[in-house]
């Protein structure tokens, strides 16, 4: 029964997070959103996972192997409803590439972004893409979402098939990871509740031969 809940549970709370990522677009929300679904991943394994106080065996498993899945399963999610959105309704244009720059990673190395314009000069809107092997000059084939909700995609879109079916294998890991650790706890749980259990103190049996024998002396006197 646990395990059933556990597995319902958790990607249902990374499924969730990936919708509310594809639904609002926002870049706040998928920065908030992951640190704020590893907690969310770790309060669970410590509440619902027997024996995790102090991880040890399958459960240090689990604790490696259920938040990189938790953020996979999220972020595939996401990245699925988008290319399907874009495969349903989007249009496929050329569009040059105007410039290339950098912006800023903080630790991280910068990241190279670039803007688009279509054939006839005019900017496509969504705020760049990601300039991996892009040069400015450069005309390309992408797909645009006519409602401006989904991101712009440099290449033509697939039905996000790809995207859930390595969603569902990094939740059936996570199961797995999950099933291994519930097993472990309550093994070792199991132990103590039976020492628990032998130790308490077992009534002495000579009070009920005292009785039996003083019910046969009134039967005698009787």
């Amino acid at each position: 029964m646990l395990l059933v809940l556990c597995s319902v549970v958790f990607p249902g709370v990374e499924v969730g997070t990936g919708v509310l990522m594809y639904v609002t677009q926002n870049a706040f929300v998928a920065l908030f959103g992951f640190p704020l679904l590893l907690f969310l991943v770790f309060c669970l394994l410590v509440g619902l996972v027997p024996d995790m106080e102090v991880p040890r065996g399958w459960g240090v498993v689990a604790v490696v192997a259920v938040p990189v899945a938790a953020m996979t399963v999220a972020y595939l999610t996401c990245s699925g409803l988008n290319q399907r959105a874009l495969h349903a309704r989007g249009t496929v244009e050329r569009a040059t590439v105007t410039s290339v720059y950098s912006v800023d990673g903080g630790t991280e190395a910068p990241t190279r972004r670039a803007l688009l314009a279509d054939l006839s000069g005019r900017p496509i809107p969504g705020g760049g893409v990601d300039a991996d092997g892009l040069k400015a000059g450069q005309v390309v084939t992408v797909t645009v979402d006519p409602r401006g909700k989904v991101p712009v995609l440099v290449g033509t879109p697939s039905t996000g098939a790809r995207q859930f079916r390595l969603a569902a294998v990094a939740a059936g890991v996570e199961v797995l990871s999950l099933a291994l650790a519930i097993g472990q706890g309550v093994a070792r749980q199991a132990p103590t509740v039976f020492s628990t259990r032998s130790s308490r103190p077992r009534r002495p049996r000579r009070r009920r031969t005292l009785r039996a024998g003083a019910g046969r002396r009134r039967e005698r006197e009787g």
